[in-house]
């Protein structure tokens, strides 16, 4: 029999899919996170790629596209059942367009004066098919020499038939079942390949589901393996089976015979798999060896065993997670955030597009720390270059240069975003100065050439905007319905005024 390969490291159990979230602390120069994030389903698939290459199994790509008469060929007279969950594929018909006198006086009145005979020699070569339908824009331009804006204008005001056109079913099906696509594969391949031959093959399967939800999807993924020798038997094929859910990391594995059997497997030959992960049992995969009756349908003529695991399935399990929809397309659902995840989600809404506007920020932080005792009536530089002079100011008697709250470090601690001088938890990658030095910044670099002065000014604040902090929709959703709370609000009371540099004469 062929080789099982050498042990490996149980597979981890898969991550769940960030979200993306747009953060300062990700950006890279080109804007764009350092390191992406695959998908977990991508990840799964690649696993059990890697784990059937090891085991000795060659990879093998199905045809996606079966006639009805393949699942006939397969099931016998429980097709039309199996039928009922298949996809039909339908055509559009190529319009058969004439070119009536009135035709032809509107396609003049468009174009000028136009070769017809071209025209109609186009028209019948793309009814024909000698032409594809993406070229079709293009030959138009290329032979009638005309522009693309007018070729388009005339297809859609002169020749609504390509408008009109109602799909055409025909009787070929997306595969619901990776099976019959094998019985074709196994049928070529018996006659190039010696035995046995193990192959599997990776790919999405098609099921008019009444509904989806929480483990049911109209596409899924299977990791399909068959095994085609001489003397294969269910308990050979069983044990392949077992070695493969060993390397998933499923520590036990039994079977239990299906008490209706599916039509294209033998009497008595289709069993249930079940695997234990965590402390639980858990239906993982479904095998048998192929009925001899559909083998010989197709011309096979050897046994073949043949086992499926579910993508979608083993990434539920080995996750723990309990809704298919939310694990393969999390973008359509609301989803917890960690308090990592919120911390790091916190970024600022303005701030300086130059290194210039950057120094500034940085500076009017660092004099706010500096001078922050100070009491007013009172002002302290910045900033002074060629271009502005940057003061930090105070005018009222008595008052400190900064309010307190203008010192605050921002926190997230069980769900909750809290800015206070000691906020426990997760520490953000900005506090208050940090932010209102970097709106400040912005408003100074991105002054009108006229505008002299510059006043930026804060008060009291309540919300992370008047901080100029602000969080992506899912995470605020996240907050809000967690019923969560976000205490940003204090005294900040900061002022910063900006001028124009004044040149020495």
């Amino acid at each position: 029999m062929f080789s099982m390969g050498t042990p490996e490291t149980p597979i981890d159990v898969c991550p769940q899919y960030p979200e993306a979230v747009d953060t300062a602390k990700r950006a890279s120069i080109a804007g764009f996170g350092a390191q992406g994030a695959s998908h977990p389903l991508r990840d799964i698939i690649q696993r059990s790629r890697e784990i059937l290459l090891a085991l000795g199994f060659d990879e093998i790509e199905n045809r996606t596209i079966l006639p009805e008469k393949d699942v006939f060929r397969q099931y016998g007279p429980e097709a039309p059942v199996i039928l009922d969950r298949a996809f039909y594929l339908a055509r559009l018909p190529r319009p058969d367009i004439g070119l009536s006198r009135e035709k032809i006086e509107r396609i003049q009145r468009l174009i000028g004066n136009v070769d017809i005979k071209r025209l109609q020699s186009i028209l019948r070569s793309y009814k024909r098919g000698k032409i594809e339908s993406d070229d079709f824009v293009e030959v138009l331009v290329d032979r009638l020499s005309i522009g693309e804006a007018v070729a388009v204008e005339m297809l859609e005001k002169i020749f609504p038939e390509f408008r009109k056109l109602n799909p055409v079913a025909t009787d070929l099906t997306l595969r619901s079942h990776m099976t019959g696509t094998w019985y074709h594969t196994l049928a070529a391949l018996q006659e190039q390949r010696a035995l046995p031959l193990a192959l599997f093959a990776v790919g999405p399967r098609y099921r008019n589901e009444q509904k989806e939800d929480a483990t049911h999807l109209c596409v899924h993924h299977s990791a399909s393996v068959v095994v085609m020798d001489r003397d294969m038997t269910l308990e050979r094929g069983k044990q392949v089976a077992v070695e493969i859910l060993k390397r998933f990391g499923f520590a036990d594995v039994r079977f239990e015979i299906k008490k209706a059997t599916a039509n294209y497997y033998a009497p008595g030959q289709e069993q249930e798999v079940f695997a234990e992960y965590g402390g639980k049992w858990y239906e993982i995969a479904d095998l048998g060896i192929y009925s001899p009756d559909s083998l010989a349908n197709f011309g096979i003529r050897f046994p073949v065993f043949n086992v499926g695991f579910g993508m979608e399935r083993l990434l539920m399990v080995l996750n723990g997670h309990a809704d298919i929809r939310e694990l393969v397309f999390p973008q359509f659902h609301r989803r917890g955030f960690t308090d990592e995840e919120i911390a790091a989600a916190l970024f600022p809404i303005d701030r300086p597009s130059t290194a210039g506007g950057m120094q500034i920020a940085k500076a009017i932080e660092s004099a706010a720390y500096r001078y922050r005792n100070e009491i007013g009536p009172c002002s302290v530089s910045a900033w002074h270059d060629g271009a502005w002079d940057v003061r930090l100011v105070e005018t009222e008697d008595g008052k400190r240069l900064v309010g307190p709250a203008g010192f605050n470090r921002i926190g997230v601690k069980n769900g909750r975003i809290v800015a206070a001088a000691n906020p426990g938890g997760v520490k953000a990658g900005l506090d208050v100065m940090q932010a209102l030095s970097l709106r400040a910044a912005a408003m100074i670099e991105t002054a009108p050439p006229a505008a002299d002065s510059v006043l930026f000014q804060v008060k009291i604040v309540k919300n992370l905007s008047d901080v100029n902090l602000r969080l992506p929709a899912a995470v605020r959703e996240h907050i809000e319905g967690s019923k969560k709370q976000i205490t940003v609000s204090g005294p900040v009371f900061l002022t910063v005024e900006a001028g124009k540099a004044r040149r020495e004469a």
